[in-house]
């Protein structure tokens, strides 16, 4: 991937993840309200998941800041960002199955 790609690629990032993270926060606020008897494992994967987004967002600034780029407006469409939270969010997610398939083999 060329620089210019890479930029464009940490500028949405940095202005979608924020979006993502507030996404995941009120789920976990309603689950909380949940009477559901699994919300707790719902619950837990949606901490795991903050702080795996809130560590990619704070790698995103990192990296913008050491290139020294600065994003005045970004247009990006709803349904591009849509798709993009949940990408994210179901990217995780798979992460986390993965961990608890790998982690029940070894028991």
């Amino acid at each position: 991937m060329n620089q210019t790609a890479t930029n464009e690629v940490l500028l949405r990032n940095s202005v979608l993840l924020p979006n993502a993270l507030s996404m995941i926060e009120n789920e976990a606020r309603t689950l909380s309200a949940s009477k559901d008897p699994i919300r707790r494992l719902y619950i837990s994967a949606a901490k795991v998941i903050h702080v795996r987004l809130t560590k990619e967002l704070a790698d995103v600034r990192k990296e913008l800041r050491q290139r020294g780029i600065r994003a005045e407006k970004i247009d990006i469409g709803r349904e591009e960002a849509k798709a993009f939270i949940a990408e994210k969010i179901g990217w995780h997610m798979q992460g986390i199955v993965n961990e608890l398939q790998h982690n029940a083999k070894n028991r």
